[in-house]
C-alpha cells in the first residue's frame, strides 16, 4: 500500500501538464451565439435563467432566486474539434453535501448519431465560481463535423459560458433539425427540486432532459427546490409558454392547507389559458422511508387522495384536458432509487421519465 500511493500521485502529476497543455490549445466562442433550448422565454433576468424578467416583482425571492439557476438549459452546436471543452462563470458556486458537484455546477454533453440517438460523451467539471481554466468534457474524437448538446448547471446559476474547441475547427449552430429551437412546441414540467434535477450526477439525468432526448423535443423545467407551492405568479408563468403538454408535479412542497387554498386556482387558470393541451397531474411520489415510517405514509396517502379528488372535480366541471399519473410507478417498487428517500439518483430519474413518458406517449 506504501508503494501504491506514491506511484498513484506521480501517475495523476503526470496526467495534469497534458490535460493542461490541451486546454491551452483551444480557442473560445461564446455560447450567445449558439442555439439555446429548453428556455420558455425570450426576456429572461440572465441570459440562462429560466423566469421572465417582468414577473419579478410578483414573483416570491425564494422562487425567483431559483429561477436564476440553468436547470434544464442546453446549448445545442456543432463541430468538427476532436475536443470540446468549456470555460463558465458560476452564479454562486453553490455546494450541497446529498448531490455530487457535477450535477449541482457541471457541464455535460451530448452527441447524436445517424441514428438519431443521442449518446452521452463526457463531462466538464466545474473548479470553482469563475472556471477560467478549461475544463476538457471529451477529448480524442474522430474530428469529423458533429451535431452536440451541452446541459448546463441544475441547482447553479451561468453568467457566461464559453465553447472550446482546438484552433483549426469549425463550431456554431446545429446542422441537424432535430431538439433545435421553436421546431415544435414544447413540453413544460412545474414541480420541486426534484423537477429541478435533485439529486442527478450531472445535468442531463434530470427527468426533464431524459424525456427530452427521448422524444426530440424541447422540455422547459420550472423546479424550484421547496418552493412549488402554486403560487399564482407561476400560474401565469407556466400558461404563457404555448406548449404542447403540462406536467404539475409540485405536491412534495405543498402542505394540504396549500393544496386547498392553491390548487384549484392554479390548475383552473391555466386549463383556462390553454383549453386544447394535455395538462398532467403527477402524485407525491412514495419516499423510501414511507415503507416504514406511517406518518409520512399517511400524509403522503392524504395528499394523494385530495389531489384525485380534484382531478375528478376537474372532470365534472368539464375540463376536459386532465390527465392523471398515479406515484405507483413513479420510482420502482424497492426504494432504491433516492439518495436521502426523497430526492432522485440517476436511477429514479430514469424510472420517473420512463413512467412519465409511458403516460406523455399517449
Amino acid at each position: 500500500m506504501k508503494r501504491i500511493l506514491p506511484l498513484l500521485i506521480l501517475l495523476l502529476a503526470a496526467a495534469a501538464p497534458a490535460s493542461a497543455q490541451k486546454a491551452s490549445e483551444l480557442k473560445y466562442v461564446d455560447a450567445q451565439t449558439l442555439m439555446l433550448i429548453n428556455q420558455g422565454y425570450d426576456n429572461t433576468a440572465l441570459p440562462y435563467s429560466r423566469l421572465p424578467e417582468d414577473l419579478k416583482a410578483r414573483t416570491r425571492k425564494g422562487v425567483w432566486d431559483l429561477g436564476l439557476n440553468s436547470a434544464g438549459l442546453a446549448i445545442r452546436f456543432s463541430t468538427d474539434s476532436r475536443t470540446i471543452g468549456f470555460r463558465w462563470t458560476l452564479l454562486n458556486n453553490f455546494i450541497m453535501h446529498h448531490m455530487a458537484g457535477t450535477g449541482i455546477r457541471g457541464i455535460d454533453v451530448y452527441r447524436i448519431d445517424e441514428n438519431d440517438h443521442w449518446q452521452f460523451v463526457g463531462t466538464a467539471i466545474p473548479n470553482g465560481k469563475d472556471s477560467t481554466k478549461t475544463q476538457i468534457a471529451v477529448s480524442g474524437m474522430d474530428g469529423l463535423d458533429h451535431d452536440y448538446m451541452a446541459y448546463l448547471p441544475l441547482y447553479d446559476g451561468v453568467t457566461k459560458v464559453e465553447v472550446g474547441v482546438t484552433k483549426n475547427a469549425h463550431v456554431g449552430l446545429p446542422h441537424r433539425d432535430i431538439l433545435v429551437k421553436g421546431r415544435e412546441k414544447p413540453l413544460v414540467f412545474y414541480g420541486t427540486s426534484i423537477t429541478q434535477g435533485g439529486c442527478a450526477s450531472r445535468p442531463g439525468m434530470v427527468y426533464t432532459s431524459i424525456i427530452s432526448r427521448a422524444l426530440q423535443k424541447e422540455c422547459v423545467n420550472l423546479g424550484f427546490s421547496g418552493n412549488a407551492r402554486m403560487d399564482k405568479s407561476m400560474a401565469e408563468a407556466v400558461a404563457r409558454i404555448d406548449a404542447d403538454q403540462y406536467v404539475i408535479d409540485c405536491l412534495e412542497n405543498c402542505t394540504l392547507k396549500v393544496m386547498q387554498d392553491s390548487a384549484w386556482y392554479f390548475l383552473t387558470y391555466l386549463a383556462k389559458q390553454r383549453p386544447d393541451a394535455p395538462i398532467y397531474l403527477v402524485e407525491h411520489i412514495w419516499f423510501s422511508h414511507a415503507a416504514v415510517n406511517k406518518d409520512v405514509h399517511d400524509q403522503i396517502a392524504e395528499k394523494n387522495a385530495y389531489w384525485h379528488e380534484i382531478y375528478l372535480k376537474l372532470l365534472k366541471e368539464g375540463y376536459t384536458n386532465f390527465r392523471y399519473i398515479p406515484a405507483d410507478h413513479l420510482t420502482g417498487p424497492d426504494g432504491e432509487g433516492a439518495v436521502d428517500g426523497c430526492h432522485q439518483t440517476d436511477l429514479g430519474f430514469l424510472r420517473m421519465s420512463e413512467e412519465f413518458l409511458r403516460h406523455l406517449r399517449k
